[in-house]
């Protein structure tokens, strides 16, 4: 048994930095969340500027039509924040239910132990795959949920490498 089959525990609290970090690489490497850009930042900007096209036909100054098309844009942008800011609190508010979790990974899956004495174990084929970011690893389930887990709480510096040899022996990496 080499040193990369032995299981790794982390020790960890949730952070409300990580819910924001997880939205962010989802929306640039999952198709919902690309999806999601597209609809906030490129379809919405767009009604704007179709509405003033429709009210006055050919006769639009052009000047008009980047207005609308500038307000269409911000309220895009401030739509997507505010839709990000509540999927980030109800998952934040989700993780934080406990305290401090343990999680364990080792051969066979992810073992999610919790305070209260109840724990959960996920087999790899749970799984869709894996990504890195800087601050954590996310685990992509098979039915599209994400989880992660915080690079900041290895206990030990050869944690995280053992972590991703893990990961990516039984996973597919995203990314």
């Amino acid at each position: 048994m080499d040193m990369t089959d032995r299981a790794v525990e982390l020790y960890y609290r949730a952070a409300r930095r990580d819910a924001w970090e997880v939205l962010r690489w989802r929306a640039v490497k999952v198709p919902a969340g690309r999806k999601e850009l597209l609809l906030w930042l490129v379809l919405l900007p767009l009604v704007a500027p179709a509405l003033v096209v429709a009210q006055h036909g050919r006769a639009v100054d052009p000047a008009s039509l980047a207005v609308a098309g500038g307000v269409g844009l911000a309220l895009g942008a401030v739509c997507l924040w505010l839709e990000r800011w509540r999927t980030a609190r109800r998952m934040y508010r989700w993780a934080s239910e406990h305290r401090e979790y343990r999680l364990v990974v080792t051969g066979l899956g992810i073992q999610n132990h919790r305070p209260d004495g109840t724990a959960v174990a996920y087999r790899w084929d749970k799984y869709k795959g894996w990504a890195e970011t800087r601050g954590l690893f996310v685990l992509v389930f098979i039915n599209g949920d994400l989880g992660w887990v915080p690079k900041r709480d290895a206990q030990e510096p050869d944690d995280l490498d053992r972590i991703r040899s893990l990961f990516d022996r039984n996973l597919t990496r995203w990314g």
